[in-house]
């Protein structure tokens, strides 16, 4: 009798202790979305406000973990870092989030944060009228949409594509750490665009590529410059990567294929150097509009590209 009576007590603290716990971690969470506001820092690596971006840097950091006062320290470090040197917060917790997906980031590989993937949540509809068998995601930074699509098409086999080591480095551990059941249909190619890839078709290409104008860079936050220059920079009006990307594309898509690809705010200069293409400008639900209107994601298909693809202009 004794021992449940000190069993039911020790419950009651710990659930106490637990409670409090919780609510220390909700006070910092407030303190810190105080000190971020304040502060003035940039968005736009996986948040777009300062209570977001508190949560994602203190839970991120915890990791479930039970706040102590050693904790506390580290995270008062990592929050002046976040201010002070103005480093993203996937930088500092080594997570991001894209969508449902929970993903290691390391220094030198792209934040994830595109709007494809809303896309690829609806299935690509009512573009894709086929079930894909073979989906390329194209210059593919940590993985984040390949690894979503091979999640949401359950059958499909996809190539996770990028020519910079320290990305194919990042995208190889985030599929070892995937369900094994997606992970199997999963390959990681080191490649500069197709040239590793002859002979490969696909029924959907998924690729958001460097598009950032170089002049642009030039005054983007400082939170940015942190990402790997490569992974911006789209030569002088953006267009660079995009232009080799188009040229070769409609080598490698089946029939019936779709492209989902980004450009950011460049929509209106993307339609002018590729008048043929026929790109469709897809409306978005949950992405913040470009400047200028629009989403800056498009789908084009195979037919749009003829048989030797569209010439550079």
């Amino acid at each position: 009798m004794c021992r449940h009576l000190a069993l039911s007590s020790w419950c009651r603290e710990g659930a106490v202790d637990e409670q409090e716990s919780h609510g220390d971690v909700e006070h910092l969470i407030a303190t810190f979305a105080a000190r971020l506001d304040a502060a003035d820092v940039s968005f736009g690596h996986g948040t777009d406000n300062a209570n977001d971006e508190a949560w994602r840097l203190v839970t991120g950091a915890l990791r479930g973990r039970p706040l102590t006062p050693i904790l506390k320290r580290e995270l008062e470090g990592l929050l002046e870092r976040r201010i002070d040197e103005r480093i993203p917060v996937p930088y500092l917790t080594g997570e991001a989030w894209f969508g449902d997906l929970r993903l290691g980031i390391a220094a030198g590989v792209m934040i994830p944060r595109s709007p494809i993937a809303e896309v690829v949540a609806q299935r690509v509809r009512p573009w894709l009228t086929v079930e894909p068998k073979r989906i390329l995601d194209l210059c593919c930074g940590s993985g984040c949409i390949g690894i979503a699509a091979a999640h949401v098409f359950s059958k499909a086999t996809v190539d996770l594509v990028d020519d910079d080591p320290v990305a194919i480095a990042a995208v190889e551990a985030n599929v070892r750490n995937a369900d094994r059941a997606v992970a199997t249909r999963m390959e990681v190619v080191a490649s500069n665009l197709f040239e590793n890839l002859l002979g490969r078709r696909y029924d959907l290409v998924l690729c958001n590529p460097p598009y950032v104008p170089t002049a642009e860079l030039a005054s983007v936050p400082e939170e940015f410059r942190h990402e790997p220059r490569h992974g911006l920079d789209g030569g002088v009006d953006g267009l660079a990567v995009w232009r080799r990307i188009i040229a070769r594309v409609g080598e490698h898509l089946a029939s019936n294929g779709v492209l989902v690809g980004e450009v950011g705010n460049l929509g209106p200069a993307f339609d002018e150097t590729f008048p043929d293409l026929g790109a469709v400008w897809v409306d978005l639900e949950q992405a913040e509009p470009q400047a200028g209107g629009g989403f800056g994601v498009f789908v084009a298909f195979a037919d749009g590209f003829g048989a030797a693809g569209i010439a550079l202009t």
